[in-house]
């Protein structure tokens, strides 16, 4: 029969590579078995790195947050955690890992610090464009001069303050929403929440100047919207990857925090306003 011979020869060759399968004393490296993860200096499987300080030694908090890096500049830290807090929000918050909120409230106090003075810095041109006369009736009275340079010099960290205040009650919220939902994990909402305040050093006017200059005047433009839109995200990613909810208990859980944030950060105002009419007798 024509193309016997070939079939023989296939059969044949498949005979053999049957028996190598079964063969007991098959190579090793064949057998799917995890590759081992080790130190690159060492070569210790169960080091945390020992060419990094790292605080939180096996959190993996150095390959995610930058802030929290050793051996770079603070403007550096700065910057790169807002940007990927921002810009690569999802992936950021669903991996945030454990660590010292102290170092995180460094962060956060900082990021909304410089946003909000570019803010002032930011509005100062339209001042002189829509009020040119707002600037000499200041310069001309020492006492409303005097009033607008303490107002600034209280106004800016204490605006800083409430919005970290306001970010940390969101990512505490986060994490009771996600008890509510079912959630057994150790949450992270401080950390979130502190860490959450990078959003504004990218999206008002000094970060959205700076990605314009550094990136060109459409990606300027595309940070703009993000406020409205990375909450939620992060949000989300966060509760799926810290707390392990499904999509469904992750939008639950999201909104439930987000109330729960309201309430904290009501509270906190009237709480303010309450004892400053008691301070002054009203």
């Amino acid at each position: 029969m024509r193309g016997s011979p070939l079939r023989a020869r296939v059969k044949d060759e498949l005979d053999l590579a049957v028996e190598d399968s079964e063969a007991p004393d098959s190579a090793p490296e064949l057998v799917d078995v995890p590759a081992a993860v080790v130190c690159a200096n060492c070569r210790n499987p169960e080091c945390p790195g020992c060419l990094f300080d790292e605080p939180t030694h096996a959190s993996g908090v150095v390959a995610v947050v930058p802030w929290e890096r050793p051996g770079l500049g603070v403007t550096s830290r700065l910057w790169n955690t807002a940007r990927v807090a921002t810009t690569s929000a999802e992936s950021f918050f669903g991996a945030l890992p454990d660590g010292d909120a102290v170092n995180a409230l460094r962060f956060g106090l900082l990021a909304e610090i410089v946003a909000i003075s570019g803010l002032v810095v930011a509005l100062l041109p339209g001042v002189l464009l829509f009020a040119p006369s707002f600037v000499s009736i200041v310069l001309a009275d020492e006492a409303l001069r005097v009033a607008l340079l303490r107002a600034l010099a209280f106004g800016v960290p204490g605006l800083a303050f409430a919005m970290v205040a306001v970010h940390a009650a969101h990512g505490l919220g986060l994490d009771l929403g996600a008890r509510r939902a079912g959630s057994t994990s150790r949450g992270r909402g401080l950390r979130f929440g502190l860490y959450a305040c990078g959003w504004e050093l990218i999206t008002l006017p000094l970060g959205i100047a700076f990605i314009a200059a550094r990136d060109g005047l459409r990606a300027g433009v595309r940070a703009v919207p993000l406020s409205l839109t990375v909450p939620g995200r992060a949000a989300r990613a966060y509760l799926r990857g810290i707390h392990r909810l499904d999509d469904e208990q992750a939008r639950a859980a999201a909104r439930v925090g987000t109330f729960i944030a309201l309430m904290l950060v009501l509270i906190g105002a009237l709480s303010v306003v309450a004892g400053t009419a008691l301070a002054h007798g009203i």
